[in-house]
């Protein structure tokens, strides 16, 4: 007896209601039924690391994308402004270059146009190798097209219909539209759609205060584009502690950037080719204007037309609510990644996504850590912070011994004329475990994985204190800390 399968037809199932015996022995199958072990809904990091975690175990996995395939992280957040910043890097470095010596002729000349397609490139590169990673696992079938649930045990996507007893939702996050009066009819541009630009604007005038404004209003004032960032909170990165907001406000002004911090947004309007933004600031009415707005105010969880109400998974403000092992309001279906609301950088996601892979097949029995999970804002001076910081602490009731060291104090920092900033470190005053780091200043999102390998192995400041460190070097900053919080000369 022969059996035929088309690679084609996703099924992986070897029983068929309806198969019929020809007098060759040949059976002429019916269509099978279209079902997986678990359904993957979003291929972005989350749920590539998601499927590949089920897989592993056997499991067989369709992973739905409604495309294109990548993922915010390589699409429209963390590579494509990481391309972009490394320009604006530069010319930071070149307008600074004079205070050590070296001088440059005339104005710096800018070339968007090869920068945006040097981005471009660069995505599409890592977009096509993201999908041969998937093509070639055995166990992940790839299915295109959008998605949404009919039952909790079936799926529709595209014009296809799914059935299965798991899931992992992983579908990212999308941009927060506050609605603010004139917005809508005034018009605004988002992250993505910054990110597409094929022209600068003369003048923009940014929305927000966190990670997202913080790059995007540094790049475009470092392209020549007079930049106004208007910030709600008393200063920017509004859930850091305030040293680290008031000190990365005053080297943004000192960078010619126009912040308003401590604002209330009452109009918005549109006079001609001028956009308009009217704010209390201080007491005071005051108006700023631009050729184009930046909206950069949050994002929450990507779950348009997912009809998750038919699968019984409920929401909170955020996102997708999940528990510790980011298990759903319904038992069978986990989820990952910015979708939970959950601290939205992407090692955050691929963590989650790996333990939702792993739980969906064996149960609830791997929780999320989130205790040593190094987060970075990649304007320039860096910002980087593992762990506990100064207002959590306090808001969880955790006694902390805090340390602080100047980049201004430090030997490498002084000599490459870096010495804006500060790493602050939160130790436990009784047993010296450190507890949590930040930094502001240069090459941060690098020097905060000392911190955080530290607080892996729960080392203490004495611990530290044993570590030898080249000299010089920036790294010697978390040393130094260490030194003066332990009393060492």
């Amino acid at each position: 007896m022969t059996i035929f399968f088309s690679d084609r037809l996703p099924c992986q199932c070897l029983h068929y209601s309806g198969a019929t015996e020809d007098k060759d022995g040949i059976y002429d199958m019916m269509p099978p039924m279209n079902t997986y072990d678990v359904m993957v809904i979003g291929a972005g990091s989350a749920g590539r690391y998601a499927a590949r975690a089920a897989a592993g175990q056997g499991a067989k996995v369709g992973l739905v994308e409604v495309g294109p395939f990548g993922g915010l992280c390589i699409l429209k957040g963390c590579m494509p402004t990481k391309a972009y910043l490394r320009s604006a890097e530069l010319v930071g470095l070149i307008q600074r270059s004079p205070e050590i010596g070296v001088h440059t002729e005339g104005n710096i000349r800018l070339d968007f146009n090869h920068i945006k397609k040097r981005k471009d490139r660069l995505i599409a590169e890592m977009a096509d190798y993201a999908k041969m990673g998937i093509d070639s696992e055995d166990n992940i079938t790839l299915l295109e097209g959008p998605a949404q649930f009919l039952s909790p045990r079936s799926i529709q996507v595209g014009n296809t219909e799914y059935t299965c007893e798991k899931f992992v939702i992983a579908t990212g996050s999308k941009e927060i539209i506050p609605p603010f009066p004139g917005l809508k009819e005034t018009g605004f541009i988002t992250s993505d759609d910054a990110l597409e630009l094929g022209k600068l604007p003369a003048s923009l005038i940014v929305l927000g205060g966190g990670a997202e404004a913080l790059e995007f209003g540094q790049f475009f004032h470092r392209m020549g584009v007079q930049t106004t960032l208007i910030q709600r909170s008393a200063h920017v990165l509004s859930w850091e502690d305030a040293d680290v907001g008031e000190a990365l406000g005053k080297i943004f002004r000192k960078d010619g950037i126009d912040l308003k911090t401590g604002t209330k947004i009452t109009h918005i309007e549109k006079t001609g080719s001028i956009k308009k933004v009217t704010f209390e600031h201080e007491g005071k009415p005051l108006t700023v204007e631009g050729n184009e707005i930046l909206l950069v105010t949050g994002r929450t969880g990507n779950v348009e037309n997912l009809r998750l109400d038919q699968a019984g998974v409920e929401m909170d403000n955020s996102g997708i609510r999940v528990n510790a092992y980011l298990q759903t309001s319904n038992p069978n279906i986990y989820a990952a990644g910015d979708v939970t609301g959950l601290n939205l950088v992407v090692n955050v996601a691929t963590h989650q996504g790996d333990i939702a892979g792993t739980n969906v097949i064996n149960g609830p029995e791997k929780k999320a850590d989130y205790r040593v999970m190094p987060i970075a804002v990649f304007c320039d001076p860096q910002f980087a912070k593992v762990g506990l910081s100064e207002k959590e602490a306090e808001a969880q009731g955790i006694a902390v011994q805090v340390g602080k060291y100047p980049f201004d104090d430090l030997g490498k920092a002084i000599v490459t004329n870096q010495t804006e900033g500060f790493m602050k470190i939160l130790a436990n005053p009784k047993s010296g475990e450190i507890l949590g780091a930040q930094i502001l200043g240069a090459e941060a999102s690098n020097l905060i994985h000392q911190a955080a390998i530290a607080m892996h192995y729960r080392a203490t400041l004495k611990d530290y204190a044993n570590i030898a460190h080249i000299h010089p070097t920036l790294a010697e900053i978390m040393l130094y800390a260490v030194e003066d919080m332990l009393g060492i000369d």
